[in-house]
């Protein structure tokens, strides 16, 4: 059967941050709000007597990111120290539970993002950053809608192949219609060379595959993966090795 969350155990320290293949979680401070929420049109008429609205465009984003300055190499000084110029990078927040890091089926937070600010600040005498990310118009498509899912494959490193089955597919209780979308963080590689798709069943038994990352883990990044159409109740991810160990982050997410 699919795996089963752990539940209402979510700390800080659980919390993983990756950004463009970089774990940025050992600078991570704090943030403000991962905005989800729709602005409102208000459609009310003149002969009626309630105010009433439609929902209109949906509002994601990571504000008030706080890192420490770390210059150390692939940590926060050099990752954020320049707003505008990471474009077509991808973020990704995984909350562990129970203080572990983010597995199969914890909930996550993901978005084709630009980094709008870099805004240098002392936090009770330390060096510290402030970030705000917003969704990248260069990346943005109709398979990029809710920023909220679930982590498909947590940072654990892959020496063998891994196939999409029940032991790690995630039960989203129903079938969607409205499209999808995956982020995945290739955080190192020691010539990894592997086949990375997501996967979906509708019996948590048949998978079949539902799309396939243009990356084979040769080097440190991140992709954006987007759907149209049906995703099944289980939805997995699958990594077939061909050569060399790999370590990754996948994260999903239906509209």
């Amino acid at each position: 059967m699919a795996v089963t969350s752990s539940g209402k155990d979510k700390l800080t320290t659980g919390m993983r941050l990756y950004l463009g293949g970089y774990d940025l979680s050992g600078d991570a401070r704090t943030f403000g709000t991962l905005l989800n929420s729709h602005e409102t049109a208000d459609i009310t008429g003149w002969s009626e007597g309630l105010i009433n609205y439609l929902a209109a465009h949906r509002s994601v984003g990571v504000t008030g990111f706080q890192a420490l300055m770390n210059d150390a190499t692939g940590k926060a000084w050099g990752q954020l120290k320049t707003p505008g110029s990471n474009t077509g990078s991808q973020l990704s927040i995984g909350f562990g539970g129970g203080g572990s890091d983010p597995a199969v089926g914890d909930p996550a937070y993901h978005l084709p993002s630009i980094q709008f600010s870099a805004n240098p600040a002392i936090d009770s005498n330390a060096v510290v950053f402030t970030s705000d990310f917003m969704p990248d118009a260069g990346q943005v498509d109709s398979g990029v809608n809710n920023p909220a899912g679930v982590v498909l494959r947590g940072p654990t490193a892959l020496s063998a192949t891994l196939t999409a089955s029940s032991s790690n597919s995630v039960d989203n209780e129903a079938a969607a219609t409205n499209g999808w979308s995956a982020i995945i963080q290739v955080l190192s590689t020691s010539s990894g060379n592997f086949a990375f798709t997501i996967e979906h069943s509708s019996d948590d038994s048949a998978f079949s595959t539902l799309g396939t990352f243009t990356t084979t883990g040769g080097s440190v990044g991140s992709e954006l993966l987007t759907g149209t159409g049906t995703v099944n109740q289980y939805v997995a991810f699958n990594a077939a090795r061909t050569a060399g160990t790999v370590t990754v982050v996948v994260t999903f997410v239906r509209n």
